[in-house]
């Protein structure tokens, strides 16, 4: 039976890629090998020159005697052999050295005119590029040749045994150059091939990340490369892909589009591994309490992170009872770990409420017992508006003096009664605790009794001036009758 290990083709001497499949597919149906196959096959007779293998099939190939000759003598009839197939021209000829790596010259011609790969070990660096031990002949691998990518550190390929290419052969001249790069590319080839008629968008794929720029990652799976967006990397909020992956790594990776025409390829990371948002809802329940750190700073509120790819939003408006807070700045720091509650949970549109001022008492709770209608309170002047004084009485707690409360005589302005940060006295006028306000007004009970004593004095005055006086006394005809016996009266000169 034939195995069919490496395909070992190129395009000037082979079949492209897609071609080969095909043409490999027909010659296993109809028993046949291709040129550049790793096969194995039973031996059915041995010769003076060739040994006899059946390959499966309707083929046959020979190989050399001298090839099979070892310390134990030949090789016999019933015996496996594993072999590469060198040629099918004139008959299928295989050759075990060149699928050992102990080629002779005879071989390696073979190799190169049929464009056959063979193994060999990288032994030295030098200008430009490599020595490559391949059997007892010394080759040269152009450090462009070693691989399919730029070579940073050539160094890194000492040692190491590969499969390559024989691009040039003169052994009389001592040239023999060999590349690995167009074995890689045609396997490439042949990769994509198969890989491109197999892709199913939300497909999951295993891949290596091969290049890294700003706007994300180039992902190799398999001889395709596809496009792994920055905002497709991580549940995370990610500027910088370099901070989050490296190149050679390997990562798993699901299909979001692909286009046939352009063989272009988005991929994502993040929709291969799971969704933090699909369990939010059981695992961060509304009115827990948890800890978190703040990412980000925004005018209107803080977002704050409680797992990877989970962010959540405190608004500005619940940071603090005390007070207005202007910027987010002024109570927070990013980077700064805090404790926040859960107000609410929206998975479709991946969004979560956080409150900070909820783990704190709220002074506003019992401000009606606190601050009960017409006691009389002692708070400080925090700053003066047009229409009133805004009175500080407590941390969180502020009240509001209207100007036409504030005792001053018409007209008269709020800053020549009223100082900033003085303390003042005043009576609670009405309490709406719902909307946390507190209305006050001056205490006028002094102005009362005055006012009081002034309407006590006038209405006594003019109880003893509309009284009877007696005898007539002081009645006009009286005082005329005086007049008369007296004979005191205004003469005319």
């Amino acid at each position: 039976m034939v195995k069919v290990i490496k395909e070992g083709s190129d395009e000037a001497r082979n079949p492209s890629p897609g071609e080969f499949e095909a043409l490999l597919n027909e010659s296993q149906e109809a028993g046949l090998v291709l040129p550049g196959e790793i096969v194995t096959g039973r031996v059915v007779s041995v010769g003076r020159e060739w040994v006899f293998v059946d390959l499966g099939g309707k083929s046959e190939g020979v190989i050399a005697v001298t090839e099979l000759t070892d310390e134990e003598g030949k090789v016999k009839a019933g015996d496996d052999v594993e072999a590469t197939v060198l040629t099918t021209r004139g008959g299928v000829r295989l050759s075990v050295k060149l699928s050992k790596g102990s080629q002779n010259d005879s071989v390696l011609r073979d190799a190169f005119e049929n464009q056959i790969p063979i193994e060999g070990r990288v032994l030295e660096v030098n200008k430009g590029g490599f020595v490559v031990d391949i059997g007892s002949t010394r080759a040269f691998c152009p450090v462009s040749q070693i691989d399919s990518s730029f070579v940073e550190k050539p160094e890194q390929y000492l040692n190491q045994a590969f499969t390559f290419r024989i691009i040039d052969y003169k052994p009389e001249a001592g040239n023999v150059v060999v590349s690995r790069r167009v074995i890689l590319e045609a396997e490439r080839k042949a990769m994509a091939a198969q890989m491109k008629a197999g892709i199913k968008v939300g497909q999951l794929l295993s891949g290596v990340v091969k290049k890294l720029m700003p706007f994300g990652a180039f992902v190799d799976i398999g001889g395709m490369d596809g496009l792994v967006h920055v905002s497709q990397i991580c549940w995370d909020r990610v500027d910088d892909p370099a901070k989050v992956l490296q190149e050679g790594q390997r990562v798993q990776v699901k299909v979001l589009q692909f286009d046939t025409n352009t063989d272009k390829l988005s991929l994502s990371i993040k929709e291969a591994g799971v969704d933090p948002w699909s369990q939010v809802g059981d695992r961060w329940p509304v009115g827990s309490a948890v800890e978190g750190e703040v990412m980000r700073l925004e005018r209107f509120g803080a977002f704050v992170k409680l797992e990877p790819g989970l962010e959540g939003l405190v608004h500005i408006s619940e940071m603090s009872w005390v007070g207005r807070v202007r910027h987010p700045s002024d109570l927070l720091t990013v980077g700064q770990r805090i404790r926040v509650i859960i107000l609410g949970v929206d998975p479709n549109q991946k969004r979560i409420s956080l409150g900070m001022k909820q783990l704190s008492d709220d002074p506003w709770s019992d401000v009606d017992t606190r601050y009960a209608v017409d006691s009389m309170v002692l708070g400080k002047v925090d700053h003066i508006a047009s229409g009133g004084v805004f009175i500080n009485l407590e941390e969180g707690i502020t009240g509001f003096l209207p100007g036409s409360l504030a005792g001053l005589a018409p007209g008269e302005p709020l800053g020549s009664g009223f100082k900033i940060g003085k303390d003042v006295k005043l009576k609670v006028k009405e309490v709406d605790a719902e909307r946390r306000r507190i209305t006050l007004m001056a205490d006028d009970s002094a102005d009362r009794e005055e006012r009081d004593a002034v309407q006590q004095h006038f209405a006594k005055q003019n109880a003893q001036s509309t009284k009877k006086p007696d005898n007539d006394k002081g009645s006009f005809g009286k005082l005329l009758e005086d007049a008369l016996k007296s004979g005191k009266f205004p003469t005319r000169d």
